[in-house]
This record gives structure tokens, sequence and C-alpha cells, in this order.
């Protein structure tokens, strides 16, 4: 019931609803039953007679009923007495069990870090990159030097040992790091021009920022 309801009558809106506005809903009610139960006979004989049409009614019924317990047992619940003798009503069908859950596959067991292993290949990897940056002489000043380190290795080994759960919090550090990187690589860049191995080291510390 809405406001464009009509007494009587169904109509359709444009966006495709329909709304029944039927006044004697009660009267129709036995109308309804009434096909709901025949459709449900229908269905019942064209079961038993099935494909041999209704001629078949008859004498397919009674061969499911000698058949015993390989009969059909629709056909053989809706008979209550034979020859002047009850029959005996099939016991109802067993359901379907249900299947059972797939066990899950045992989880690999991931392998232990070993903090001491981590440990010495971050301090190799350091030290490879302070000998490569003092390698290349007079071209690195010390405090660009020590600026490179605090914001590249420091911060890398910082933001590194932090828990995966953790990471979120620390975007804004990460983010600050970043920005380190980037301002000591374009500050490399203006004073390393006569150096063409730290202009590219300043180069990548930007990009990768």
């Amino acid at each position: 019931n809405c406001e464009l309801t009509k007494k009587d009558e169904t109509i359709t809106t444009e966006n495709g609803i329909t709304i029944i506005g039927y006044t004697d809903l009660a009267a129709r009610m036995a109308n309804q039953a009434s096909a709901m139960y025949a459709n449900n006979v229908a269905n019942l004989l064209k079961h038993v007679h099935g494909k041999e049409k209704a001629g078949a009614f008859v004498s397919n019924l009674l061969g499911h009923l000698d058949a015993g317990e390989k009969g059909d047992i629709v056909s053989r619940s809706i008979v209550c007495c034979r020859d002047g003798k009850p029959v005996t009503m099939p016991p109802p069908p067993q359901p379907t069990p249900p299947k059972p859950k797939a066990e899950p596959a045992a989880a690999k067991k991931e392998a232990e870090a070993n903090p001491m292993k981590a440990a010495c290949i971050g301090a190799l990897v350091l030290s490879l990159g302070v000998c490569g940056l003092l390698g290349l002489g007079e071209g690195v000043q010390t405090s660009l030097l020590t600026t490179f380190l605090l914001a590249g290795a420091a911060g890398y080994q910082a933001v590194w040992g932090v828990a995966h759960a953790l990471h979120t919090p620390l975007m804004s550090v990460t983010n600050a790091i970043s920005g380190m990187t980037a301002v000591g690589g374009l500050l490399l860049m203006q004073r390393s021009t006569e150096a063409p191995a730290a202009y590219v080291l300043a180069m990548l510390a930007v990009a990768a920022s």
C-alpha cells in the first residue's frame, strides 16, 4: 500500500515496480489454493505413470507395490490398502549425509629467521657500501658521507627491523627518511659536479626516494 496504489488495479511503474491494489485478496485465496493443489496432484500422477502416459498409471502403481523395497517410494506411500489388506507405509528415506569436510593441509612451518645471519649480512652490505664511497677519494666530503649514512643506512635498518604489523604507524617515519634521502641526494648533486661517480650515486638516491 503506497501513494501510487490504485483500488482493484495492478499497475507497473516506469522503473519496473509492480503495485497490486486488489481489495479482495481473501476471496482470491481459495482460487490460488485450489490451483496449487491441482498442480501438486497433476505432478503426482505424472510421476507415477511416467512416460507411458495416463493409461499406464494403474500398472505402474501395482508394479511398484509388487517390487517391494525396490519399488518407487512415492507410489508405495500413497496406497493405504490392497486386496482388503493394509499396505505397510515404507520408512521415509534417510537424508543424504553431509560430505566430510576436508581437513586443511598442515601449514608449512615457516623457516625461523636467524637474527645473527641477518645482522651479519646487513653489516657486510653496509661495510661494502662505505668502502665503495671511501674509494671515491676526495670526490665525497666527510659531511656528505655522514648525511648519506644517516639518511640511508641507519634509516633503512631502523625501518627494516620493525615487525610488519607496525609498518602502518611508521609510514610517516618512512616518508621522512625518504625525504631526507632525496634532500641529501640533491645536495650531493649540487656539490659533486666534478666527481662523476658521486653524481651518479646522488641521482640514484633521488630516484630511489
